[in-house]
């Protein structure tokens, strides 16, 4: 099914260690899915085994009805998906249009283009000579999104966009996710620690509790932005 993105039963980790156990999640097309857990819960490690990243030991990956499990990472871009890192990982040296263009090679036919990721993030339009290494945090974030966009994808994976940033910013930054996933009917799986942050925003959520899905629904199906944060992730609200 295009635009859909599944996890079956996947099992992965690093060298000897386990980190992700038997985990299945499903983002169907049009969907804003949320991943949420603590520090070291595999939030981070689930999104590269379904880049491609990260190999998986057992389970599959399915990226629009296509079995991608033993497929590279930059075959599944060409199936629809887009990962977004945590820590933005812009090509500093590069100038915001190099970044934009350089994305562009690996694109999709059709894929998006830079006059429509500028649309997105206005401020980038007045940035695109400047070298990315220089931006702010945030007008990195606008970039690594806008660099994932080029890409042409049906599922944008999107790994603690917050992280380091002011909540001004970040709201900023979702507000963008939020015309992307509306007006291109893009999916989003958004990996964050703070439930509070993308309640307005998902439709769905998993809690991933050391490496293990521990609930799946709505916010409030399980428990509410308020109980998750203090119940599964540690913080009093």
């Amino acid at each position: 099914m295009s635009g859909s993105l599944r996890a079956a039963g996947v099992t992965t980790g690093y060298a000897d260690a386990p980190i992700l156990s038997a985990v299945s999640i499903e983002v169907g097309p049009g969907e804003v899915v949320g991943i949420l857990g603590a520090n070291g819960a595999g939030k981070t490690t689930l999104l590269r085994a379904l880049a491609g990243t990260l190999p998986c030991w057992r389970g599959s990956v399915t990226i629009g009805g296509v079995d991608a499990t033993r497929l590279p990472s930059w075959r599944r871009v060409a199936l629809g998906i887009a990962h977004v890192l945590e820590g933005r990982h812009v090509f500093g040296p590069m100038t915001v249009a190099e970044n934009l263009d350089a994305a562009a090679l690996v694109g999709r036919a059709g894929a998006g283009t830079r006059d429509e990721v500028l649309a997105l993030f206005p401020a980038l339009a007045e940035r695109l000579d400047q070298r990315a290494g220089s931006l702010s945090g945030g007008e990195q974030q606008m970039l690594a999104i806008g660099r994932a966009l080029m890409c042409g994808p049906d599922v944008l994976m999107v790994d603690e966009m917050s992280d380091g940033l002011a909540p001004v910013v970040t709201q900023g930054l979702l507000a963008g996710l939020r015309r992307i996933n509306a007006e291109r009917g893009v999916a989003l799986l958004l990996v964050e620690q703070s439930p509070h942050l993308i309640a307005d925003v998902v439709d769905r959520v998993y809690l991933l509790d050391h490496g293990r899905v521990s609930a799946e629904g709505t916010i409030e199906g399980v428990g509410g932005a308020g109980a998750i944060a203090e119940l599964y992730l540690g913080v009093r609200t």
